[in-house]
């Protein structure tokens, strides 16, 4: 895993902080971002009704959303996250929605797995219901978009225009491998410069990059601007970050969380390939309510530093997202969570059923009604049809809100599914998924 402990991870909600290949980085503690979308950056708002999809109820960008939520304004030092070189950032994160269908890059092969018991059995497991702080670093530079820059004669131009596209991974330049946007930065302005020192009569450099799972290349002519520095007119990212629910452990430490997978972020409603993830302990400090047409949000400090490291992320699928539970967490969480058995499909049943969430403040079961269950649904995210009926979360935030993605849903004394999604044109309904499809 990269090295980001004791520095500001750039990372804000959907949109990690984007530069343009010579932005320096930002050495700030946290990042506070107090509003969830800016509907002036890429892409537009997704405004899906009950009629459509609905919205994913969590705080991560996806696949359905064509949206790039702004990245906000910095905010004050945090404070240091631990001792003898346990040295941690926080960062403050107002949530976004719409996460879909994603996948773990597996040692560079790109191949999708689905599920985590892959065909094995799974009788039982702890549904958990705890909101947690998620960070994903790409496999790659992932590009946001391309555009124009102007050369140090005031001529404008678009250096990548046709040669990438939203939604690439940059792999390496001139076939140095680069792992994140300060090396890709690095990269072309060392090896340009290059060209300069020696006078050779050199102006582009080649990419290679991942589309859609298949490597290509390009060369691309880097601009030299007003400050010295070559760009070549990509917006990229290397990072993600926002807040969800987990939805069941097993007695192993295996955990599944949100019922659907984390996307790009960007406009081309791309699977996000990840290098690696991780789960981070978070303290809840808003909860914007929910009304027709505004799906509601939480936000919180999310602490990124090694005791606040909850879990490993290594499956991000269509179904939800994977990984193993750190020790200490699961012995603290197994002392306090109810184990239940696993219900078959055949088994969920229209009527009465609870949610587990941590949206107070502290564990709490709320009660919902499932209205419809849909057993050959072609999107798996929308098995079962739910209203909540509890008057305390109504109250509360209004129903289902973006970051309660991956609340267990428990019916007849088993646990059958997860919260998915919310409608817009009623937050107090949504969509979840059945346990045996995370499973």
């Amino acid at each position: 895993m990269r090295k980001f402990f004791g520095k500001f991870v750039s990372v804000t909600l959907a949109a990690a902080v984007i530069a343009m290949f010579a932005l320096s980085s930002d050495d700030k503690w946290c990042s506070r971002v107090d509003k969830a979308f800016d509907e002036s950056a890429l892409g537009s708002f997704l405004n899906e009704s009950k009629a459509g999809y609905g919205r994913y109820a969590t705080g991560l960008p996806g696949q359905a959303a064509s949206v790039l939520a702004d990245s906000g304004e910095n905010g004050e030092n945090g404070e240091n996250g631990g001792n003898g070189g346990d040295v941690g950032t926080k960062q403050d994160i107002g949530q976004t929605a719409d996460t879909a269908s994603t996948h773990r890059a597996t040692d560079r092969d790109y191949e999708e797995t689905d599920k985590i018991s892959d065909g094995i059995s799974v009788e039982g497991v702890y549904a958990c219901g705890r909101l947690t702080g998620i960070y994903e670093q790409t496999e790659g530079v992932l590009v946001v978009n391309t555009t124009e820059v102007t050369d140090e004669d005031g001529k404008k131009v678009n250096p990548a225009d046709k040669k990438v596209q939203c939604g690439d991974y940059i792999l390496s330049v001139n076939g140095r491998t680069v792992a994140d946007k300060e090396e890709l930065s690095e990269a072309v302005n060392d090896i340009m410069k290059e060209y300069d020192e020696r006078h050779e009569d050199k102006s582009t450099v080649n990419i290679k990059f991942l589309r859609g799972g298949e490597k290509m290349s390009a060369d691309i002519t880097p601009v030299r601007m007003d400050d010295g520095r070559y760009y070549m007119g990509i917006w990229v990212k290397d990072d993600l970050a926002g807040i969800g629910t987990i939805t069941y452990y097993t007695k192993d430490g295996r955990f599944g969380a949100l019922g659907h997978g984390i996307g790009d972020g960007t406009q081309s409603g791309n699977l996000l390939y990840a290098n690696s993830g991780d789960l981070y302990s978070m303290k809840l400090t808003k909860i914007k309510k929910g009304k027709a047409g505004a799906p509601g949000e939480i936000g919180g400090v999310v602490y990124f530093g090694k005791k606040s490291h909850i879990g490993t992320l290594d499956c991000n699928s269509n179904l939800g997202i994977y990984g193993q539970l750190d020790g200490d967490e699961l012995s603290e969480y197994a002392a306090e969570d109810t184990y239940y058995p696993v219900a078959g499909k055949d088994e969920i049943h229209t009527g009465s059923a609870q949610m587990i969430s941590e949206i107070s403040g502290k564990l709490e079961k709320y009660n919902l009604e499932i209205t419809n269950i849909d057993k050959k649904a072609t999107d798996t995210n929308k098995g079962m049809e739910l209203k909540v009926t509890d008057d305390r979360l109504i109250e509360l935030s209004g129903g289902i809100v973006q970051g309660t993605s991956g609340s267990p849903i428990i019916q007849d004394g088993k646990i059958i599914g997860a919260v998915t999604h919310v409608f817009v044109d009623d937050p107090t309904g949504g969509y979840g998924i059945c346990i045996d499809e995370m499973l």
